[in-house]
């Protein structure tokens, strides 16, 4: 019997983290969760938080909530029950004072903090570009907290677009143009400039003790066209720039409707968005953090890199293209991670080879590590595309695998999988592998491929591949339309996830239910922070 501890709570803009040790252990059910907006008099269910028996602790989140309402939860441990309230964070931020800034050709240095009644803005002018030419270290330098910095075009940085300073917080990036920073390492055999790894074009830096960078919102930015990239497989683990990035910081972050891409395979990523350590219970993106909304495009190796403590943290709704894989959480040390809504399209992980020849990679590379892992993992309602074959190439461009361990040293553990459409390359490869891990839950997803797994896994599944309705599929691209034909396997078959699904009558398997608006990625979602 473990000593009690009151519920905490801790929100973002549309998910609350909540954590309760409710001393005895609630058993494999975990902790049954209630929530309701202040006001209401009907409780909706949740679902249960994990119960983490290594510290006794229920954890776990709930999603799709509203921003700026105050919500009341109840949690429930057999004959226990607590109650707490959150709010979640406004849209709206207060401005107590806007600094335009022009044009210039050094870095602009952030200084100026608000405090939780005012942010400071910093507002680029109409046009306003800031192009230090590769003579400065980083394009704008932020050290202060409470600030907002919006509008700037960023260009020619020698390492960092954006970087905020250690023991810096609540700090607004937003709707800024970032392009052609970073440093040169090498050029191949292949003649490719290669660029230096981690330089990045939004960045905080935490190593080694330093404070830590928190409540940080990254959104609605353009990020592109690094001046050097990344190697491909076909050398190496790739080396080189990231797009958006945090290391070894702190949490209670969003990411949210940036755009991520670069015009030539010369310019991919390593990582478009990600981090590390990724042997840590820090990691990227921080406890208590959301991604999501964002167009993730052009990295040689994870699109999304969520690896590390994985504490309460969501990736969701995002569209991922042309990548080595879509999102990777090795390993999830605390947990719990929930991936869920994601759409993954091309994946890309040798340039050396014809497409054909190309093995790809996966969309969840989902392992574990001896000393950092066992956190419970949720794969929920993401869809798997496959766009069709190039001529002359007889396959099709999507991934190779969907929900994967990362080999017999790192096998996926703790993890449950619901939902998904896990449609693969070649049938005869694999949809679910988890190389020999313990503590899974596969069922009920919709997969063309082998499920390699203890006896019984998906033993509601469906074996089939989708049907898309008119306008759906892989051709929509990052529009938003991936809807289920009615005659398709999967459709209006989902089971029911409390929080998830269960606003629906019928609910679809996949990221986009039937009938709904397109699913909507990019700066022009969402509302606008500030004035």
């Amino acid at each position: 019997m473990r000593t009690p501890s009151p519920p905490r709570a801790v929100a973002t803009f549309e998910s609350v983290g909540l954590y309760w040790s409710p001393g005895a252990n609630p058993g494999s059910a975990g902790c049954a969760l209630q929530y309701r907006s202040l006001g209401e008099t009907a409780w909706r269910l949740a679902l249960a938080l994990w119960y983490d028996s290594r510290n006794g602790e229920c954890r776990g989140s709930v999603v799709q909530l509203a921003s700026g309402t105050t919500y009341e939860f109840q949690l429930t441990a057999g004959t226990q029950s607590t109650t707490l309230t959150a709010a979640t964070w406004s849209e709206q931020f207060t401005i107590a004072q806007t600094i335009s800034v022009g044009s210039q050709s050094t870095t602009l240095n952030v200084t100026q903090s608000g405090s939780p009644s005012g942010y400071v803005l910093y507002q680029a002018d109409a046009g306003a570009v800031i192009d230090v030419a590769n003579s400065q270290v980083v394009g704008i330098n932020i050290d202060a907290n409470y600030v907002i910095v919006r509008g700037f075009t960023v260009k020619g940085a020698q390492q960092h677009g954006i970087i905020m300073q250690p023991g810096r917080h609540d700090i607004v990036i937003e709707q800024n143009d970032v392009s052609g920073w970073g440093r040169y390492a090498s050029t191949n055999s292949a003649g490719w400039q290669l660029g230096m790894g981690e330089d990045s074009g939004i960045t905080a830096r935490c190593y080694n003790g330093v404070p830590e960078v928190y409540r940080v919102v990254i959104q609605r930015n353009a990020v592109h066209e690094p001046r050097y990239g990344a190697n491909s497989w076909d050398t190496g683990h790739p080396a080189g720039p990231n797009a958006i990035s945090m290391y070894e910081c702190g949490g209670n972050n969003v990411i949210r409707y940036n755009e991520v891409w670069s015009s030539d395979q010369q310019h991919y990523y390593e990582d478009a968005i990600g981090g590390g350590n990724n042997d840590s219970n820090k990691g990227f993106p921080g406890a208590d953090s959301d991604l999501y909304g964002n167009i993730v495009k052009h990295a040689w190796d994870d699109g999304i890199e969520a690896e590390g403590g994985g504490q309460n943290v969501r990736v969701w709704g995002n569209y991922i293209d042309s990548t080595t894989t879509g999102v990777a959480t090795t390993p999830v040390a605390i947990g719990p991670t929930y991936l869920f809504r994601n759409v993954y399209n091309r994946s890309r992980q040798l340039v050396n080879v014809p497409l054909d020849q190309d093995d790809r990679n996966n969309f969840a590379k989902s392992g574990t590590w001896p000393k950092y892992g066992d956190g419970r993992r949720y794969v929920l309602h993401n869809t798997l595309l496959q766009a069709d074959p190039l001529a002359p190439n007889l396959y099709p461009q999507g991934a190779g695998g969907g929900a994967m361990g990362s080999g017999s040293s790192e096998p996926m553990t703790n993890t449950v999988t619901r939902n998904n459409i896990l449609h693969i390359w070649k049938a005869w490869w694999q949809s679910i592998n988890d190389d020999g891990g313990a503590g899974n839950d596969f069922d009920y997803d919709l997969f063309n491929g082998n499920i390699v797994s203890y006896r019984g896994a998906e033993a509601s599944g469906i074996v089939g591949t989708p049907i898309y309705a008119p306008g759906n599929g892989w051709q929509s691209e990052s529009g938003g339309m991936y809807q289920l034909a009615p005659t398709s396997p999967g459709s209006g078959t989902a089971v029911r996830i409390a929080n998830f699904n269960d606003a629906y009558a019928a609910p679809d398997m996949g990221a986009h239910q039937l009938g709904t608006a397109a699913m909507c990625f990019g700066r022009a979602c969402g509302q606008s922070a500030g004035p």
